[in-house]
């Protein structure tokens, strides 16, 4: 779990340090296809948003050796942050391979 959420760091750091670099990729997708980027753009935003934060309480629980209410949050946090990390080459592949 630690170097799952090592990688997620240095991820999350590596592509904060990019973008700012970068800059914003329009999507150049028209009709439909449209819709379903930004839907799955739009989810994929808040709810790693969301993740940052429970990702800290769950890690912080687990080490405080408070195991009942670390698994309360991650019963939470795993099906959230697997969303992400799956959305997330959704729209790196429909944003560059499309």
């Amino acid at each position: 779990m630690l170097s799952a959420f090592t990688s997620s760091i240095l991820f999350l750091a590596s592509y904060l340090v990019y973008h700012y670099q970068v800059g914003s990729v329009p999507f150049k997708g028209q009709g439909s296809i449209r819709l379903v980027y930004f839907t799955i753009l739009l989810t994929h935003t808040i709810l790693a948003m969301t993740v940052v934060p429970l990702a800290l309480v769950t890690l912080f629980r687990a080490f405080r050796e408070r195991f009942d209410s670390h698994r309360r949050i991650a019963r939470w946090t795993f099906p959230i942050w697997l969303y992400v990390s799956v959305t997330g080459v959704i729209v790196y592949w429909m944003l560059y391979r499309m």
